[in-house]
């Protein structure tokens, strides 16, 4: 499971308001938002069959962490 909500967290402690919604807009920009909710609530809880590259980077590009960090590789 991806550390989505500690990466938000940790933003927000550097001083860059990231949202949910913003989040979950760049990944699934032809959605409605109320599906971009479930599908990021979903993604956050770890009931997504799979999770694409691309989504990892826009994940670490919006909260500034690493993928080692998405993945509990890594406290950086």
């Amino acid at each position: 499971m991806m550390r989505i909500e500690q990466a938000i967290a940790r933003a927000k402690e550097q001083g860059n308001k990231v949202l949910k919604k913003d989040i979950a807009a760049r990944l699934w920009p032809d959605s409605t938002p109320v599906a971009q909710q479930v599908n990021f609530t979903r993604l956050c809880a770890g009931k997504t069959p799979r999770i694409y590259e691309e989504w990892v980077k826009i994940i670490c590009e919006m909260t500034g962490c690493t993928a080692d960090f998405l993945f509990g590789l890594s406290n950086e």
